[in-house]
């Protein structure tokens, strides 16, 4: 009880005096209706009271979505009304309730948190997603975030989600990087040098602009939501367990891990975490052969609901899994890749980005990644240019 639980600037919280401030606020949400497919809206700074409404919400059985404060109004009256929020949350501070944690039962299929993710339209569409994906998450993590844990994304990406589950169910320190900390590197590496950061999961970008040999005591970083190249990943393998990672939103942050042992060709994504099924299909959903490029699709405990108030979107990207032919779904990712000899699932690129030069098709993401283990290349895009015979990269 007495163990720092989540630090932010000049305020921590141990793990019971946390216990106490979420209990406290669940009761308070109780008092106002919230339960079971309730959906409470986090409108809240970054820092120490973020992860207490987070853990407030869940003990009283509802859901929340994060309502970053710097977004536009019109964004934000959007989502409180698209997710059908009861209640938003602007302040978790007051007290005057019982610290205790509300006797409340969680089905695995409740819903826990709604994500906001941009839409094709330009319409953010809410994915939901339940209880029982978080747990199986966390359990498949295992304690590959351990110690005092760097968390830098933000809160209203659903890495932050993963960051607060798998540190504090493995009784680690979340260490919350501040928005300056954020914003300005050379603060980001005192802090997770003073804080004695041990851990941390980041998008790539993160990992490019970061010196290596500056935060030597990070010995293990996840990389995730971007593609990790063959240039960085050697960068960041001397000394330290560097775990690429692959998943969307849609199936509760990530399907997929790898150790990286070697940076000399593009990392793979790994293989599925437990209970999690991950497909490489042809246009006729059936399993891809390997070392044959296919469409990404992914199944399993992990999978979301679908998008809240979007039935026809859902039902497109949502569909029963013939694989499996037990009734479940799977959810097609747009993403493209194969399996390796070895079973290791490699990431080709987007469904959509794939050209066609002189009738043979091209994945630009393959010929990106072998620009960008150059040594002299800090960076690849690659694009169609021009029409018929004279088509080219």
């Amino acid at each position: 009880a007495d163990v720092v639980a989540v630090v932010c600037g000049g305020e921590s919280l141990t793990y019971g005096g946390l216990l106490s401030r979420a209990g406290g606020l669940a009761h308070r949400l109780r008092s106002r209706g919230v339960g079971a497919e309730s959906v409470v809206g986090l409108c809240l700074p970054r820092g120490v009271d973020m992860v207490v409404g987070m853990l407030g919400v869940w003990l009283a059985g509802g859901a929340f979505v994060p309502l970053d404060p710097d977004y536009p109004a019109d964004r934000l009256e959007f989502m409180v009304a698209d997710a059908g929020a009861d209640v938003v949350l602007t302040d978790v501070s007051a007290g005057g309730w019982s610290p205790s944690v509300p006797e409340v039962v969680v089905d695995p299929g409740q819903l826990a948190y709604v994500i906001y993710t941009s839409g094709s339209t330009g319409r953010p569409k809410g994915v939901q997603l339940a209880h029982g994906g978080l747990v199986n998450l966390v359990a498949g993590l295992g304690g590959l975030l351990r110690g005092r844990v760097l968390q830098f994304a933000s809160f209203s990406f659903d890495a932050s989600v993963l960051d607060v589950a798998v540190t504090l169910a493995g009784g680690g320190t979340l260490v919350i990087a501040g928005a300056d900390e954020r914003s300005e590197m050379g603060r980001l590496t005192r802090l997770i040098r003073s804080a004695a950061v041990e851990a941390t999961s980041v998008v790539p970008s993160l990992l490019r602009v970061l010196d290596p040999a500056a935060v030597s005591g990070m010995s293990t970083v996840l990389s995730g939501a971007e593609v990790l190249d063959a240039g960085l990943a050697g960068r960041w393998l001397p000394g330290r367990r560097l775990v690429n990672t692959y998943g969307p939103t849609e199936a509760t942050v990530m399907t997929t891990t790898v150790d990286l042992v070697s940076a000399d060709r593009l990392p793979p994504i790994g293989v599925s975490l437990p209970n999690t099924r991950v497909y490489v299909l042809d246009r006729c959903l059936r399993p891809a052969p390997v070392g044959v490029v296919g469409e990404l699709w992914v199944a399993g405990a992990g999978l979301a609901r679908g998008y809240g108030g979007r039935a026809a979107l859902t039902g497109e990207r949502f569909i029963a899994d013939p694989v499996a032919g037990d009734g479940s779904r799977m959810y097609r990712t747009g993403d493209r890749g194969r399996w390796t000899a070895g079973g290791v699932l490699e990431f080709v690129g987007r469904a959509d980005d794939q050209v066609k030069v002189r009738g043979f098709r091209i994945e630009p993401g393959e010929v990106e990644a072998v620009l960008s283990a150059h040594p002299g290349v800090a960076a690849a895009v690659v694009t169609a240019h021009g029409q018929d015979a004279d088509r080219r990269l």
